[in-house]
């Protein structure tokens, strides 16, 4: 069974385009990005927006599939973390540093199996920008509260 989507949850997460009956994701969909405002990111747990992280957030509550493009500003710090289903980062612009993993770049590929631990996602020293795509239930745990299903695929920073 396929978790539904909270709408207040995902607003927390900075949702900028929520499907809603009133604005529904029809099966051939086209969404300008550029349209859309940064917001500033609220990750969990927190009551102000980081001023280092932005996104442009859009989620489909029937499946739960989540994708949104991220810029982290210099020097952003990232927690360790894991999510609930398979992720996919595409760099758009600089570069994408994880702990443990190579460095990505424009033109390269991150996949993450679901279940996952890594150590947070560090820009580059100009910043950078992503797609992200959750293939499912986006789902945000830090593995030092709950334990990753799959362990951890790059060690914590601090390791």
């Amino acid at each position: 069974m396929v978790e539904k989507v909270n709408p207040q949850y995902m607003a927390k997460f900075g949702s900028e385009l929520l499907v809603t009956p009133a604005n529904p994701l029809l099966p051939q969909t086209k969404i300008n990005f550029d349209s859309l405002p940064w917001v500033g990111y609220l990750g969990p747990g927190e009551d102000e927006p980081t001023p280092y992280v932005f996104t442009k957030t859009l989620v489909d509550p029937d499946s739960g599939n989540f994708c949104m493009v991220v810029r982290l500003e210099p020097d952003a710090p990232g927690p360790a973390h894991w999510h609930t289903s398979d992720t996919v980062y595409i760099p758009i612009r600089g570069e994408l540093h994880v702990a443990g993993e190579q460095v990505y770049r424009v033109g390269d590929i991150r996949w993450v199996k679901g279940g996952t631990a890594y150590s947070g996602e560090v820009p580059g020293p100009d910043g950078c920008e992503f797609i992200f795509l959750s293939l499912g239930p986006y789902g945000f745990f830090d593995p030092a509260v709950d334990e990753p299903p799959l362990g951890w695929g790059s060690p914590p920073a601090d390791s």
